[in-house]
């Protein structure tokens, strides 16, 4: 029972190439129903875990990886068969690489090892979610109105990753200089 939430987060892992081929065949309900699944392990993984007791380093590292290939993932895809525009797949990608990059530095340079999300950070993830969601259900399912939501949560997903992209720099800046007093 122990190996239950990290099975559950591995199902993540799996059901990536899974989703991918979906929207390459243009399969956007069983890839809207796959990506439900998968959102449904995110959150039992978490409840197992916490009603296990189980914790280490392995769910600690595994869970936000699962998470992060899955919505990189999906992104990507939804970029490649125009339903996402470029633009905002550039967006996405380019602040992710800079967060990753500004970690490492600072682990590599200052020997910082723990570089915490920011609340800006967590919204505009959700926010992120939230735009591959609303865009598989307007795939799946196209109406007018799907649409006009899938354009609001656009914009807002790219104006939050924006303004969180420049948050994460301004914190990476501080925590190099060691005046950053967040964490």
């Amino acid at each position: 029972m122990r190996l239950l939430p990290h099975l559950l987060t591995a199902s993540r892992l799996v059901a990536c190439p899974i989703i991918v081929w979906l929207l390459l065949t243009h399969r956007f309900k069983a890839a809207l129903v796959v990506v439900l699944a998968a959102a449904l392990t995110d959150w039992l993984d978490g409840y197992t875990a916490r009603r296990l007791g189980v914790s280490g380093k392995f769910g600690v590292v595994l869970d936000p990886l699962a998470d992060k290939v899955l919505l990189v993932a999906v992104f990507l895809t939804l970029g490649g068969i125009g339903l996402i525009p470029m633009w905002m797949l550039v967006l996405v990608i380019a602040r992710d690489v800079v967060i990753v990059t500004g970690a490492l530095l600072l682990r590599i340079v200052r020997g910082v090892r723990k570089f915490r999300p920011l609340t800006s950070g967590k919204v505009s993830t959700f926010f992120q979610v939230l735009l591959v969601l609303l865009v598989l259900i307007f795939a799946a399912f196209p109406f007018t109105p799907l649409y006009w939501l899938a354009k609001a949560a656009l914009f807002s997903s790219a104006a939050l990753t924006l303004s969180s992209g420049a948050a994460y720099i301004r914190k990476g800046i501080l925590m190099s200089t060691g005046h950053w007093s967040g964490d």
